[in-house]
């Protein structure tokens, strides 16, 4: 996923009819988009900025997520 967010107006999402699952769990803050036919994370709506969007950068065309410079997150220590 994206170390950045992105306010809805720099997202634009497609989705073709209803294609575009939603999972959302506990307070229901956060909401995690799924594609319905495979199963890709595409992006979701942040808890710590709701209506702002973190994307998942294998998903983008145009970037080479091989060429990246990964930071690990360890949620398990939070």
């Amino acid at each position: 996923m994206s170390s950045f967010t992105l306010s809805p107006q720099e997202l634009e999402i497609k989705v073709d009819n209803d294609a575009l699952g939603l999972y959302q769990f506990d307070t229901k803050i956060a909401k995690h988009h799924f594609c319905k036919t495979c199963g890709i994370y595409p992006f979701h709506e942040t808890i710590r900025m709701p209506g702002h969007y973190r994307v998942n950068l294998g998903c983008i065309d145009e970037i080479d997520t091989n060429a990246l410079t990964v930071d690990v997150f360890n949620g398990k220590s939070l």
